[in-house]
């Protein structure tokens, strides 16, 4: 017993200091710290426009969107115009389909697809990477055009934490 006098109090602070590590284990793991997506879904006379992704992201942080037009009527040039926190503070590594073509609007890049009669659906994957300094809410709006004629529009902001 006069070996433990005086060592009450170490195993308390032993678990305490073990539940400080395992806080932040938790909450990633809940999706505290982002990536989880989110469907976010825009429609018009000529097509609906779908975009899944992520609202909170960390830097350094791999990641995926989905865009999804599904043409209700004929749209001879559509094109998918991304908002600028799409290349902002990000890597953009794989766009699949690729595009015919890709061009800008001032910050936003355009990608250019060709004809989608009714009914057809065009399904778009882009693998991205968060700069690791990149810090504060990135525009990832996605609007949906026939040329230069708007169709639909997703407005979307995602928050990158330090």
């Amino acid at each position: 017993m006069r070996d433990l006098r005086g060592r009450s109090r170490r195993p308390w602070i032993r678990r305490g200091l073990v539940v400080l590590i395992a806080v932040p284990v938790v909450l990633a793991l809940t999706g505290a710290f982002g990536q989880p997506t989110k469907t976010l879904r825009a429609a018009s006379a000529a097509a609906t426009l779908q975009v899944e992704v992520p609202d909170k992201l960390r830097g350094g942080l791999m990641w995926r969107a989905r865009i999804v037009v599904r043409a209700t009527s004929t749209i001879e040039h559509p094109r998918i115009v991304l908002g600028p926190g799409w290349v902002h503070g990000m890597q953009l590594n794989t766009i699949e389909p690729a595009p015919e073509s890709e061009a800008s609007r001032g910050p936003r890049v355009v990608l250019s697809y060709g004809e989608l009669a009714a009914g057809d659906e065009l399904v778009v994957d882009l693998q991205l990477q968060v700069d690791p300094t990149t810090v504060g809410r990135q525009d990832t709006s996605v609007d949906l055009d026939d040329e230069a004629r708007p169709l639909a529009r997703v407005a979307h902001t995602t928050r990158v934490l330090p």
